[in-house]
């Protein structure tokens, strides 16, 4: 059986494909970052999303490109997420043990619920189950590679038809 850990750097080892990401892509976060994330947040911080920080909450090439999950756009989710959920008048109340860690151009976020080294992910997304999160994996890294899943062919089909130029800071930049 793999640890948390262990589950995310399979994860990271599968998505440095060449196409989702490339090695010198893969960003980590310094202690202090994680520190500064982690700080931002009430909610403990869970050994599988530390690891998921530490290898690349910098960010991965294409993987989960335009989502709000990387340094330094992690800080200030929980805020976000509360003032979405106002917004919709939910109903719904985050646990102390909840850390809001992703989130999609506004409308939709997802968060860790409860303790230990991998707690599961619940999903919200504005108008959808009643304006409240459900319950949606059984634990952060089943959602890392669920993600990983949907993303890897979507990238190798796109880049079939794309032609890039790789910039000199390691960018990429997209001729349609």
């Amino acid at each position: 059986m793999l640890t948390a850990a262990q589950r995310v750097r399979a994860v990271v080892d599968a998505i440095t494909d060449g196409t989702t990401a490339r090695p010198e892509q893969l960003q980590s976060l310094s202690a202090e970052a994680v520190l500064e994330i982690e700080r931002d947040q009430q909610a403990p911080m869970a050994d599988a999303y530390r690891e998921f920080l530490s290898l690349i909450g910098g960010g991965a090439g294409r993987f989960m490109r335009g989502e709000d999950v990387y340094y330094s756009r992690a800080l200030g989710l929980g805020e976000a997420a509360r003032e979405l959920l106002e917004e919709n008048d939910s109903p719904f109340r985050f646990d102390p043990t909840d850390r809001v860690f992703t989130m999609h151009q506004g409308y939709q976020f997802e968060f860790m619920r409860g303790t230990g080294p991998d707690p599961e992910v619940w999903s919200y997304s504005e108008g959808m189950n009643g304006d409240v999160p459900v319950r949606s994996h059984a634990s952060f890294t089943d959602w890392l590679r669920a993600t990983a899943e949907a993303e890897m062919p979507v990238w190798k089909r796109h880049t079939a038809t794309v032609r890039e130029e790789i910039n000199a800071d390691g960018s990429i930049t997209e001729y349609w």
